[in-house]
């Protein structure tokens, strides 16, 4: 008999509350490292936990399911209901070992399904107040203890929220959103922080994205004999005068993603968020408590917020703190990251400490926020005074290393700053080293730099007035993305967000999501949508993603069609976006990022190509068989435009003949069999003309590392990943950097000169597939599988790398020594996996394995 399943998950959660998802998906996993497969499941729903224990799965009972499958399995039962609790478990069949127990029990809970679930109206000021905060608060009197309280609330731009005084989780939330087209809400259990007696519920909301602060929240709360009572943002005669919601300004004045944020402690409201506040006597008229009105909606639809909070998910110290002038400090904490800084101090009242945010300094020592272009980055406090005050922004966040402190009432302490690092909350899913320090390091490098760039989208930067969500970006670090980090809801919202960037009438995408810069319609490049929808696929066999953004992925695609001439595609914005300066158009869009060698129309063709065919590829694994045939014969077609228009036979190479152009035609399979050596042979020259450096932008960088691993020319691609010269990530951390650059270059001006940018990140990827050899297959069953192919590669004498994949950990590590090749293995339960080396292939079962192969063959070295 197996055991039972364990990690027992609804929506990539454990217990979730607050789902719409009206068909949640369930998954599981085994505890043990058991060899045993499954061979099929059942699932029981029940509408109570009694129900369950008996057996009854009066909501779902799914029989038996003859299936290997144990991930993002969909609830196909009764119809759910708003503020539904379910409870669930699922035995397993392994073949040749029976039934397993069935597993603990599991529950869930839905969210407000319906518009007319909601009796909360959005409320704000009579007059706006833009760029203030503004204070709420309501109480509402209960006559029982409660054994249940559920918030539903949403504030924009960002709020925070506290009932009774008890914070809820999370800072920066709702997550963002084209608030036209939907507004996140959070469901958080307040059971706890209710009483008998009277209850206060205190919300202050920022401007965040949208600049006029406004409210919508509905307090549910349940008694242990049925009661039940309701506290919403509405304003009705019919409410008791107590119940009234109050509007007031308070300490947090100004407030800006981009500029900072401004704190009057001296403004304080003691005990606002509690229940038995009085406001004191005498507030100045212009900080009275008004009753707060209703104002006009947003637009969006009220959807439940999918994603993790972004939370502050660890500190740093100050590494050392210089006064490089009387009276101004500045701390260093040694890490670029993203987040902002904890003060603790104390001084006379009314001393006003002003925090300056920067990447870099100037020669002087004092902070350069000469690349945040027009953001102020800068957060102000003044003092109440009578002890120690603490305090941290609500509405901001930075991008910094360095903080320049001034008017610090006497000389600060290097304690006296904490910096909070913050960002979405997604688990870490990755590790990778090996026996080459440098690799080690970069990967360390991009590893920081996305944790600065995960703020409810995958943004550009986190430090000056940008921080968008680039599809652009998102097609070259998509992947090493995944790797790193659990992105399963993170992505699939993300998608949501580029679908509501879409033109109704002509199908046609923008540049970023939410769309708050750059073009619609956006660049030929921008396949994002495409791209993460079958990587969530690849790795967690998830075809939800492109059920759901089939159509929008289809009307992007049939426009681009719809912009080809005889099969290419003749307009380009970005094209290979940054490559060094030398290979780009001096003054050109973005300071000089775009490259003067490697064709608009080229990079535009071929990555509609590579749309034409992640869709064929995508209609096939949901059913689609009749486009997947269309798709594929269009993309047949491009490719013989593609290589007609431009192949160069006296090159013996695409366009140019460049990195880019070359490696982007071997990458998406555009290059005809009989001149493929050929043009790998022009690509091998043309990298050791520019003496083993890249001369790519954002995303050649990419396919140039993967074509040349995968041709077999691993150890030029080790040799132009270990570089420490310019251009080269290894340049960026001899000059200091620990996140990566926007530019292959050192600048610090103003223009396109971010210090914390991942789009170069790509590589993060290409160290677990073609240095450790972790690789996820690329079938198109709903059932993800391993391949360990392990590289040979004379720079790197042992590697390793482990992922957290929905079966459990994989782990892989392979060592060279004496002729020998080891190669250890980790293949989790449930996991279909094959160990490749030259000539031969081993399926590999769950559990632990070992191997030793000879090293001495031509063959094996020349892998």
């Amino acid at each position: 008999m197996s055991p039972p399943p364990s990690h027992l998950r609804c929506e990539h959660v454990e217990n979730p509350i607050g789902l719409d998802e009206v068909h949640p998906r369930f998954s599981w996993r085994l505890e043990s490292s058991t060899s045993l497969e499954q061979a099929a499941y059942q699932i029981l729903v029940s509408s109570s936990t009694a129900k369950l224990a008996a057996e009854a799965g009066d909501m779902w009972d799914s029989g038996r399911v003859e299936s290997a499958q144990c991930h993002a399995i969909p609830y196909a039962g009764q119809a759910l209901n708003s503020r539904q609790t379910c409870f669930w478990k699922v035995r397993i069949w392994s073949k040749n070992h029976g039934v397993s127990p069935f597993s603990e029990t599991g529950r869930f809970e839905m969210a407000l399904l319906h518009k007319e679930d909601w009796a909360a109206r959005w409320m704000g000021w009579p007059a706006g107040r833009a760029g203030q905060a503004a204070y709420f608060r309501c109480i509402v009197e209960l006559d029982f203890v409660p054994s249940k309280g559920r918030l539903y609330i949403s504030g924009l731009g960002l709020y925070e929220a506290f009932v009774n005084g008890h914070r809820t989780d999370g800072v920066l939330q709702p997550t963002v959103s084209d608030a036209s087209q939907r507004v996140y809400y959070n469901t958080w259990d307040v059971t706890s922080a209710l009483q008998s007696g009277e209850n206060a519920v205190a919300v202050c909301v920022g401007s965040g994205w949208r600049g006029m602060p406004m409210l919508i929240a509905q307090l549910e709360i349940e008694g242990p004999d049925g009661q039940q009572q309701t506290l919403a943002t509405v304003r009705s005669k019919l409410e008791p005068p107590w119940m009234a919601w109050m509007a007031a300004l308070g300490p947090v004045g100004s407030n800006s993603l981009f500029d900072g944020e401004t704190y009057d402690a001296r403004r304080e409201k003691s005990g606002w968020n509690l229940a038995h506040y009085t406001p004191a006597p005498d507030l100045p008229r212009t900080e009275q408590w008004i009753q707060a009105c209703i104002i006009p909606e947003p637009g969006g639809v009220l959807r439940a917020q999918p994603i993790e909070p972004i939370q502050v998910v660890k500190t740093l110290e100050a590494q050392s703190i210089n006064e490089p002038q009387p009276g101004v400090f500045v701390f260093d904490f040694g890490q670029n990251h993203a987040g902002w800084a904890r003060l603790r101090t104390e001084g006379p009242r009314g001393t006003r400490i002003t925090l300056r945010y920067a990447e870099s300094v100037h020669e002087d020592g004092t902070v350069n926020q000469d690349n945040l272009r027009t953001a102020a980055a800068e957060d102000t406090y003044i003092l109440k005074g009578g002890g120690l005050e603490t305090w941290e922004p609500r509405f901001t966040y930075h991008g910094y290393r360095y903080v320049q402190v001034e008017g610090w009432p006497g000389r600060p302490s290097i304690d006296a700053l904490m910096a909070c690092v913050v960002r979405s909350a997604l688990a870490e899913r990755g590790e990778f080293s090996c026996s080459e320090p440098l690799l080690n390091r970069i990967h360390h490098m991009v590893r920081w730099t996305e944790e600065s760039n995960l703020h409810g989208v995958p943004t550009d930067c986190p430090q000056r007035d940008e921080r968008m969500g680039w599809l652009n970006d998102m097609v070259s670090r998509s992947e090493e993305l995944i790797y790193n980090f659990e992105t399963a809801r993170f992505l699939a919202k993300f998608l949501d967000d580029v679908a509501d960037t879409q033109d109704e009438h002509t199908g046609a995408i923008a540049d970023t999501a939410p769309f708050h810069w750059g073009f619609l319609p956006a660049d030929p490049i921008n396949i994002a949508s495409l791209v993460i929808a079958t990587l969530l696929h690849q790795h967690y066999g998830d075809t939800r993603p492109l059920e759901r953004n089939y159509s929008s992925m289809q009307r992007w695609v049939d426009f681009l069609s719809s912009q080809t001439s005889r099969g290419i595609l003749r307009y380009s914005h970005f094209g290979d976006w940054a490559p060094p300066a030398s290979e780009a158009i001096s003054h050109s869009e973005g300071t000089g990022a775009i490259s003067a060698r490697t064709p608009g129309e080229l990079t535009s063709t071929a990555f509609y190509h590579q749309a034409l065919k992640l869709l064929a590829r995508i209609s096939r694994i949901i059913g689609r068989t009749d486009n997947a045939a269309r798709y594929e014969s269009m993309a047949a077609d491009v490719g013989v435009a593609f290589h007609a228009e431009f192949w160069s036979e006296a090159i013996s190479g695409y366009g140019s003949g460049n990195q880019a152009c070359n490696a982007i035609a071997l990458h998406f399979n555009l290059v005809p069999r009989e001149v493929r050596g050929r043009v790998v042979a022009a690509l091998l020259k043309e990298i050791e003309a520019c003496d083993f450096h890249l001369s790519t932008g954002n995303l050649a960088t990419k396919h140039l590392l993967e074509v040349l691993s995968r041709e077999g020319h691993g150890d030029v691609a080790l040799r132009i990943a270990t570089q420490r010269t310019y251009p080269s990530w290894g340049f960026m951390l001899e000059k200091g950097a620990t996140t990566l650059w926007e530019r292959w270059e050192e600048l610090h001006g103003t223009g396109m000169n971010s210090h914390n940018h991942p789009m170069l990140g790509s590589v993060g990827s290409w160290f677990y597939r073609h240095v450790a050899g972790l690789l996820f297959r690329e079938d198109e069953t709903a059932r993800p599988g391993l391949i360990i192919r392990i590289p040979s590669l004379t720079g790197v004498t042992h590697a390793q790398a482990a992922v957290q994949t929905i079966y459990g950990q994989a782990d892989v590590a392979w060592r060279r020594t004496d002729g020998t090749l080891h190669v250890k293995a980790h293949i989790p339960w449930n996991c279909p996996a094959t160990l490749e080396v030259p000539g031969e292939i081993h399926e590999l079962t769950p559990g632990d394995h070992s191997f030793t192969f000879p090293v001495s063959s031509q063959a094996l070295q020349n892998a």
